[in-house]
């Protein structure tokens, strides 16, 4: 009898402990799952990278998965706090509404699609007009690759392009770093990645990178432009994106500390020094230092 009224103890503080398994978040502390649009995880990882050294105590895990799935897993309430290049819809707001479900949308940066073809490649520069035509179908030996069919990249340039369904000259991977491998084996291909992808590499991408060089995109040929941070900032380059953390917590918790982090003058400097845009240019403050010296 008493080993059950102690089972029965057990079972109430387990619940009870359950119960209030998030007292010891904070802004600065705990652990929080962040789900991340796989072409924008390396500006992510290097956010979450600064944030952990300058918080020890916050543990934060990057989950990088396809965009759509990302929007799905919001809408089934099985995840939180997302990084994605666009907001929810009002009509899937509105779902989440309806479920007492309040969210918080922090842009914190503007990203670009860069145009990669290999370097052997004689062409240099492509117009917006035949990107369009061949994601409609256009007769032509060129290859579109992107990361994968649920890709924000492919869904964006889709959208562009007014084209409803995929034409035979796309091909869809699994990721960003599998397109520029992709590109770097084969002439006739154009991949589309994350600019952020080519700013900062990885070991393992370093050396694929140097197969491969950046298209110009433009109107015209003669004013195709390449996306540099100046243009990207100006917003002449055809091709850009805001990024997004999305928070769903509704509660004080490491959501709302790394939204505030990345929004932060540090966060910014940190977007600033990778070659994208910070939504805040970071001040740069000049110290003037009087000589004592008599001449």
């Amino acid at each position: 009898m008493t080993a059950i009224v102690v089972l029965i103890i057990l079972v109430i503080f387990a619940c009870k402990k359950s119960e209030n398994s998030y007292e010891d978040e904070s802004y600065v502390k705990g652990k929080a799952e962040i789900y991340v649009d796989e072409s924008l995880l390396p500006i992510v990882e290097d956010q979450e990278l600064v944030f952990e050294s300058k918080y020890p105590k916050a543990n934060i895990k990057l989950i990088p998965k396809a965009d759509s799935d990302i929007v799905n897993l919001i809408l089934q309430r099985k995840i939180d706090i997302a990084v994605l290049s666009h907001e929810l819809t009002k009509s899937q707001e509105d779902k989440l509404n309806a479920i007492d479900v309040i969210g918080k949308s922090t842009p914190f940066c503007t990203d670009a699609i860069a145009l990669v073809v290999n370097q052997k490649s004689s062409k240099t520069a492509i117009t917006v007009s035949e990107v369009f035509e061949i994601l409609k179908g256009k007769n032509t030996d060129v290859q579109f690759v992107f990361d994968n069919e649920n890709s924000s990249t492919l869904s964006y340039l889709m959208q562009k392009a007014n084209v409803k369904s995929l034409s035979k000259n796309v091909t869809a991977l699994k990721s960003n770093l599998e397109v520029i491998k992709f590109v770097s084996e084969n002439y006739n291909s154009i991949g589309f990645v994350g600019v952020n992808w080519l700013l900062n590499p990885s070991i393992e991408l370093e050396s694929t990178i140097k197969e491969v060089k950046v298209l110009a995109v433009g109107e015209s040929i003669q004013k195709a432009i390449k996306p540099t941070q100046s243009y990207i900032e100006t917003k002449e380059f055809p091709f850009i994106r805001k990024i997004y953390l999305l928070n769903y917590q509704g509660r004080t918790g490491l959501g709302m500390g790394f939204a505030s982090f990345v929004k932060s003058e540090v966060g910014q400097r940190i977007i600033l020094k990778s070659g994208l845009v910070p939504v805040k240019i970071p001040t740069r403050e000049i110290r003037i230092v009087k000589s004592n010296k008599k001449k």
